[in-house]
């Protein structure tokens, strides 16, 4: 007899999943017939080794549910410390602050173009086999995630593919926005990194830093929506950045900020790891549990 939870984390597992994907046909839309998604064979143990494999996994699985809701906490504490400091104007000392035309004495009114880099990338020929399944994370629009770091990538360059590519390798916590296909999602990237043409790479110019400017560009993304190339937001160019405004306070405050959301964002980068290491070996031992390798 199959139990439910043990069969759930079966089709749940990369092993399925790759047999799955090996199998797709169609041209316009790949699709999978119900009999060869019912081809695929797995061992069956007893109900109770079922029910074992199945809490092993689960416990798996909790982990990384309760990194998820951290890092989301984490995420949600440093963005309402920016609306309170930087759109709300609740910022230390605010009492005593004098505005002028709109804004604290001291602040500036920019645009977004003129407090950062716009760095863009490029993709290496896809038929040259030498290029591809490296080491080297390739970010896509498609590797966008919810959480602020961007831990993984679908595709990974060689250090040759890397060479014949328009993209530099960026560095850790560069500020990527995706310009077409999702548009307008916002990450730091978790570790150096290369990029296709339909993301920008954002650096940030002092006395901004990335981190600031990341929050910056995630609290506006709706005024870039609206600003974007054409009424429907569906591409970013390089002008679009020279039509954003930014509101570049005092270089105390973007420190202060900063020393306050660094240790969050250090804590999301840990949780990121974590979650991916507890998705690793639960992979990894899934296909062990389920064929006796390892016993329970």
């Amino acid at each position: 007899m199959a139990v439910p939870a043990y069969v759930g984390r079966l089709v749940e597992s990369h092993v399925y999943k790759a047999f799955v994907k090996s199998r797709i046909g169609g041209a316009a839309q790949p699709n999978v017939s119900a009999p060869v998604l019912g081809s695929f064979t797995f061992s069956l143990p007893s109900a109770r080794e079922q029910e074992r494999i199945a809490s092993i996994l689960s416990a798996y699985d909790d982990l990384i549910a309760n990194n998820r809701r951290r890092i989301k906490l984490l995420e949600d504490a440093a963005r309402l410390l920016y609306r309170e400091w930087f759109v709300r104007l609740r910022f230390p000392s605010h009492e005593h602050a004098k505005i002028r035309d709109g804004i604290p004495e001291g602040w500036e009114k920019k645009t977004a173009n003129d407090v950062m880099d716009v760095l863009s990338g490029g993709t290496p020929k896809t038929t040259n086999s030498a290029y591809w399944d490296g080491n080297i994370p390739f970010f896509t629009p498609k590797d966008s995630s919810e959480f602020a770091y961007v831990a993984t990538t679908e595709k990974m360059l060689t250090e040759e593919g890397l060479r014949n590519c328009n993209s530099k390798l960026y560095p850790k916590d560069t500020v990527f926005i995706t310009a077409r296909g999702t548009v307008g999602k916002i990450n730091l990237a978790q570790t150096a990194m290369a990029m296709n043409q339909s993301c920008y790479a954002l650096a940030a110019r002092p006395p901004i830093n990335q981190f600031f400017l990341y929050f910056a560009l995630v609290n506006g993304v709706e005024q870039f929506r609206s600003r974007a190339s054409g009424a429907v937001f569906d591409a970013i160019v390089c002008d679009t950045f020279k039509l954003i405004p930014f509101i570049l306070p005092e270089p105390r405050l973007i420190e202060m900020f900063t020393d306050f959301v660094t240790p969050m964002l250090r804590q999301v980068d840990i949780l990121s790891i974590q979650i991916k290491r507890l998705q690793s070996a639960r992979d990894l031992l899934l296909p062990k549990l389920m064929s006796g390798e390892i016993a329970v």
